[in-house]
């Protein structure tokens, strides 16, 4: 019998914990199936990825309610198939719906975007959800005695 990592199995109930609450937190946000949420979580990420980049910029824009368009990132719906690893028909479908409720848009090059929205409550709701999911899970690594 091999010996595992002690810090393992803390580490996997701790993830495991993490990724339903932040699912429930992104859910209260938008009612929609997983794979549509997984579809928009990814299109945001990649959204504010390029945002994200420069700390400076973060702090300089940090209480308006959308960060200047030429700043913000975007992604083609193969990458969006490729990265979560869906049939390309579904993510295609599937975004054209999530434009239709108007959490999505697509460019003029037809790479997509999460709509500006943190001026929506349901938002700042969700992301203070996610953060305390996010020190739970701190919490719970710390009370194994695992550093985070």
């Amino acid at each position: 019998m091999s010996l595992i990592p002690e810090d393992l199995r803390p580490r996997t109930y701790a993830s495991l914990e993490l990724i339903l609450d932040v699912l429930h937190a992104a859910r209260t946000y938008v009612d929609i199936d997983l794979e549509s949420l997984m579809i928009y979580l990814c299109v945001a990420e990649a959204t504010m990825r390029p945002v994200l980049s420069d700390p400076e910029f973060v702090r300089q824009i940090a209480t308006t309610e959308t960060a200047p368009e030429d700043v913000r990132g975007s992604i083609t719906m193969l990458l969006v198939a490729d990265r979560l690893d869906m049939p390309r028909e579904t993510v295609r479908r599937k975004v054209k719906k999530l434009i239709q409720t108007g959490l999505l848009y697509e460019d003029a090059k037809g790479r997509v975007r999460s709509t500006p929205n943190f001026n929506d409550p349901r938002v700042n709701n969700a992301v203070h959800a996610v953060q305390d999911a996010v020190d739970r899970y701190l919490t719970r690594l710390s009370t194994h005695g695992v550093n985070g």
